[in-house]
């Protein structure tokens, strides 16, 4: 068995004392390389901490004091021997429970894992990831109920994929499940719940499937930039793609997120919703030139209320995260809704959602020879190679084209 290193001690904390001249008393958890205090409930004075551990102690105050820091000594140095290898996860909830050994069950569970995450990303407003957490655990708890960390290994993970391909999964959907399990088993591991030597992954091959592009073929872009309805709601939709389209294939999440602020001359600046509580080095704003259709659309489209600070009226001041995340759902949602009633109305094969302007942007300047460079900017991604996947292939017309001049030699 591994020897355990973690060790127990006792501080007290803090530059200023509380009123009655205190400081807190706190247990102090060495393992490894790292630390972690936790409050005990008990003060002490500085006069008070100096004379603690005297072996003359007559104050019978202190040697209560003294004997119950011992209970919690003892208590913790107990908990300590019976986690192998040692994590401070296990051991906290082990100390601030009844049963020491119903809590290492508890903690060992997947689901466990899951929630403690899920938690983490909403109380960083990551709204979005923490639903789409939420979404893999439930998915994986239908497979197989009430897994551990020590259930996945690559014979599970294997069987789990052909689970949801019979299920008409997509291979996308396969491969986000699969990477947010990855990323809560390296939680584990990180924590010293489960060893690196255990790690499922080293066996097993996550899906790697390509996005369907939803570019536009030219000729029914243009459709959609000719387009004008007499019905408002029509009108708002396209008018809202458009604006999309023409500016960078801009989110409608960072859409609804704009402030007349973000507008600076003939520019718009806005940072991605996306990556803005991710991301903590190079965070910087996606520039889009203004093409002059885009005001046109702002002048037809923006808030007229003067105590919404938001340029579109989608959001509100003072909504909560979660609010603002259902706001800005229904309003793809809605976009999306009259966009299909427009791709009928106009005969377009090809589905228009939202993300459909997205993917127009980057492919129409790729097919006018912009760099990569320059759309990998523009979509403010993190790396070429992600705009590369991202990018469509040459539309049909092209192909079409190319092999028509196999027989073309003269």
């Amino acid at each position: 068995m591994i020897e355990n290193t973690a060790t127990v001690s006792f501080v007290i904390e803090g530059t200023k004392a509380n009123k009655d001249g205190k400081y807190p008393v706190k247990l102090n958890i060495y393992y490894g390389e790292g630390k972690k205090k936790f409050g005990i409930k008990e003060s002490v004075t500085k006069e008070e901490w100096e004379k603690l551990f005297a072996s003359n102690l007559r104050d019978a105050d202190l040697k209560a004091l003294k004997a119950r820091l011992k209970v919690i000594e003892t208590k913790a140095q107990d908990i300590i021997d019976k986690i192998h290898p040692f994590s401070i996860v296990a051991f906290e909830q082990a100390f601030f429970q009844k049963s020491p050994n119903s809590s290492e069950q508890h903690i060992s569970k997947l689901s466990y894992w899951f929630d403690r995450y899920i938690k983490t990303l909403k109380e960083n407003d990551q709204i979005g990831t923490a639903i789409a957490y939420r979404t893999t655990i439930n998915s994986i708890s239908e497979f197989r109920k009430n897994l551990t960390i020590y259930d996945i290994t690559p014979e599970f993970l294997t069987s789990y994929e052909n689970h949801l391909t019979k299920a008409g999964k997509s291979v996308t959907s396969i491969s986000m499940y699969m990477r947010q399990l990855r990323a809560i088993i390296n939680q584990a591991i990180d924590n010293n719940m489960l060893s690196s030597e255990k790690y499922p992954f080293k066996k097993y091959q996550i899906p790697a499937g390509r996005n369907i592009k939803k570019a536009l073929p030219s000729d029914d872009l243009q459709k959609l930039l000719d387009y004008t309805s007499t019905e408002p709601a029509k009108q708002k939709a396209i008018d809202f793609w458009i604006f999309s389209y023409l500016c960078n294939g801009i989110n409608f999440t960072d859409i609804a997120h704009l402030k007349p602020g973000n507008i600076m001359g003939n520019y718009i600046y806005f940072n991605r919703q996306k990556t803005i509580r991710t991301k903590k080095k190079d965070l910087r704003p996606i520039k889009v030139g203004m093409n002059p259709r885009a005001f046109e659309i702002i002048e037809r489209q923006k808030n007229t209320d003067p105590n919404n600070p938001y340029l579109f009226p989608i959001l509100e001041e003072g909504l909560n995260a979660v609010t603002i995340k259902h706001r800005c759902q229904r309003f793809i949602k809605w976009v999306n809704k009259h966009m299909e009633e427009i791709r009928v109305e106009k005969e377009i094969n090809m589905k228009i959602g939202t993300y459909a302007a997205r993917h127009s942007f980057s492919t129409v300047l790729k097919r006018k020879g912009v760099s990569t460079a320059f759309i990998k900017e523009s979509l403010g991604h993190s790396s070429e190679l992600v705009t590369e996947n991202y990018l469509d292939s040459f539309g049909d017309e092209v192909k079409l084209e190319y092999a028509n001049l196999l027989t073309q030699l003269k």
